[in-house]
């Protein structure tokens, strides 16, 4: 039996839900909060390669959730909605209300097919009022290689893909372990960051690799190797906590 505990960062608050069925081989892929744990109806999702499973904060029992719903290996909230998306690149709405559902959405990409289909570690990222498609297109981020965004647009009724130039005063970070939540943020020169760009952590040089959507990194030695271990790792899991303007 796996057993998951959350921690709230700025209370030090603990919680611990019910341990998750399976047995000691059973290993946590993916987790993330719908909302904060104070929100009413905030869930813990989290998912064993296999299965989704949901669980109410304060609730006595998980719901599975089999792969003919989806497997979820991340979610965004994003305008008062919750997307997932699978580890094909499949977009899911997350219904909580009234019972748990994984909705698969049918989005045009026929215009882009050619272009998102060689794109590499590809993940969603809430970034201010767009909901993007982030991607490398090569095997891992480094020379030669470049980032790519493509926002959801539902303005015409029919959900599309769109290819996105410039993020605008907008940085993205991306974690070198998959499981980790994408994080947007404005105005990063307020930190010394530079706006339109994809942030990647490098084990090797021990520093944040800068990538220009859309161009190959300034730094001809940058390489980032994107991984997801088989050990269970502590993870953020409020999504778009931490996309604020600041």
């Amino acid at each position: 039996m796996v057993s998951c505990l959350i921690v709230d960062a700025f209370t030090g608050v603990s919680v611990s839900p019910p341990q998750l069925p399976g047995d000691k081989y059973t290993v946590v892929y993916y987790g993330a909060l719908t909302a904060p744990l104070w929100s009413p109806n905030s869930h813990l999702l989290v998912t064993n390669g296999s299965h989704s499973f949901f669980w109410r904060v304060a609730g006595h029992s998980w719901l599975r959730r089999c792969p003919c719903d989806g497997t979820v290996k991340q979610i965004v909230t994003f305008r008062g909605q919750i997307f997932g998306m699978d580890s094909d690149g499949m977009l899911f709405a997350v219904h909580l209300v009234p019972q748990i559902c994984i909705q698969k959405m049918i989005v045009s990409w026929e215009e882009i097919m050619s272009t998102i289909r060689h794109l590499a570690n590809v993940c969603l990222v809430a970034c201010g009022d767009m909901l993007l498609m982030v991607g490398c297109r090569g095997s891992f981020p480094a020379r030669g290689n470049t980032f790519e965004a493509f926002r959801l647009d539902q303005s015409t009724g029919h959900p599309k893909w769109v290819q996105v130039e410039e993020l605008g005063n907008w940085a993205i970070f991306i974690s070198t372990d998959k499981r980790g939540q994408p994080l947007s943020f404005m105005n990063p020169k307020r930190w010394g960051g530079k706006s339109n760009r994809v942030y990647c952590y490098s084990h090797d040089s021990e520093h944040w690799a800068a990538f220009e959507l859309g161009k190959p990194a300034s730094d001809p030695d940058n390489f980032v190797s994107m991984s997801q271990g088989s050990m269970v790792q502590p993870m953020w899991v409020v999504p778009s906590m931490f996309s604020r303007c600041l």
